[in-house]
């Protein structure tokens, strides 16, 4: 029975309240990144009575526009990462996305906005590579799933602090007012992260594993390649369900903007980001005494968030579609912080970034591009038959199908996990 735990690494010789500011820093990037990433939800709606587009063509903006380019970029990006200096190159990221995200505002047509998203993707794209690699290399094994499990939490505050003020601004101000006002803190924290996060020491460039073999690597570490297929139906569920929650609720329930802000703000902050803490914490205890739990915590997640999926999308009351929503979403959190470790933990030091961009160049483009455009399209074609119930339909066949996938393929590569996390340490 594979049952050990993952070997305790030191850490680098770091203060750890230095550690503990640098992974600060790179919650804030992480914030950034998903309130910027997270406004066309809210505001879609606006945008496409604006420019008179059909739900496939919004599916395809929000989803295949953004992912595509952030997926084929990751990979350079990533590799560089693993040779260069990742504070400059993440600070690089934040300062495009940010600008890129203030342009939209300008945008004169909807192939303009799915431009511009394209640029936020190539931003993003030199996000999460090198902030993983930087907080490997900051925390050691026995505490980086819970390092990861914060840096996570900043995704879930970052997407309630998009559709919070996505609302409220898009309510007030309108679509392109929203868009310049949330594209400017990045520009700030950008030079921030540049000038005080030290790049760790690391050894030679010349110890950078050559892609091909990151690649041949990777593949024959059947927990990776089955952690990548499994993550990308989870993500499927999880994008699907963030990128149409807000329409289905203005167009099903009657919400204003406004309201639909604060209410997935508030569940995403409390529910996603407790979940994504619980998470890495949960992991960190149990792994040690069994590797298992590593993916058994994902598995119990998306098995477990099936139900409450069906009652927020098929229930007529509001208050109880909210009450399932909550359990849904913490659910969403729990399974970050362990994905995240598995990553890093199954890709050996110098090919982590690389590691990390090859799981989101699959992951972006099977979860994050697909999922939101299928939903579109069958939003459409449901609309004669159930008009605009349609899309609670879509949202539930593409999140139960993506959950379900993936909560049978995470207990399956919970038996191969510690044999390749000990191959990685070799």
């Amino acid at each position: 029975m594979q049952t050990a735990p993952i070997a305790s690494r030191a850490a680098p010789a770091v203060p750890s309240r230095y550690a503990a500011y640098v992974l600060g820093v790179l919650v804030l990037v992480n914030l950034l990144n998903f309130v910027d990433r997270n406004l066309l939800a809210v505001l879609m709606p606006l945008i496409q009575a604006e420019f008179g587009a059909s739900d496939e063509a919004m599916g395809l903006v929000s989803g295949p526009a953004f992912m595509l380019v952030h997926a084929v970029l990751g990979l350079p990006i990533a590799r560089w990462a693993d040779r260069g200096t990742r504070r400059t190159i993440l600070a690089l990221g934040v300062a495009l996305w940010s600008a890129m995200t203030a342009a939209t505002g300008f945008a004169g047509s909807l192939l303009a906005v799915g431009v511009l998203r394209m640029g936020v993707g190539i931003g993003e794209a030199a996000g999460t590579p090198p902030a993983h690699s930087l907080i490997s290399d900051y925390f050691a094994p026995a505490r980086r799933a819970s390092a990861l499990g914060i840096y996570a939490a900043g995704l879930h505050v970052g997407v309630a602090f998009g559709f919070i003020a996505a609302g409220r601004l898009g309510e007030e101000l309108g679509w392109r007012a929203t868009f310049w006002i949330v594209g400017l803190p990045g520009l700030l924290l950008a030079p921030l992260l540049a000038l005080t996060v030290r790049e760790p020491e690391r050894t030679s460039r010349a110890l950078v594993e050559p892609m091909r073999e990151v690649v041949a690597f990777l593949a024959r570490q059947r927990s990776f390649v089955l952690l990548v297929v499994a993550a990308s139906f989870h993500a499927m569920a999880g994008y699907s369900s963030a990128q149409w929650a807000p329409t289905y609720l203005v167009r099903v329930h009657g919400l204003s903007y406004s309201e639909v802000g604060l209410a997935l703000g508030g569940i995403a902050a409390l529910a996603g980001g407790g979940g994504a803490l619980a998470g890495g914490r949960i992991v960190d205890w149990l792994g040690q005494r069994d590797v298992r739990w590593h993916a058994w915590v994902p598995a119990l997640a998306a098995l477990g968030s099936i139900p409450f999926a069906a009652g927020f999308l098929l229930s007529d009351s509001l208050a109880f579609a909210l009450a399932c929503y909550v359990p849904a979403l913490l659910a969403t959190g729990l399974y970050t912080a362990p994905v995240h470790a598995m990553k890093q933990a199954l890709a050996k030091p110098r090919m982590r970034a690389t590691a990390v961009a090859i799981y989101l160049f699959i992951v972006s483009i099977i979860g994050g591009g697909a999922g939101p455009w299928l939903v579109g399209r069958a939003s459409d074609s449901l609309r004669e038959q159930h008009g605009v119930l349609g899309i609670r339909f879509a949202i539930l066949a593409a999140f139960a199908l993506g959950a379900l996938v993936a909560g049978a393929l995470y207990l399956l590569l919970a038996r191969s996990l510690a044999r390749d996390f000990e191959r990685a340490r070799e």
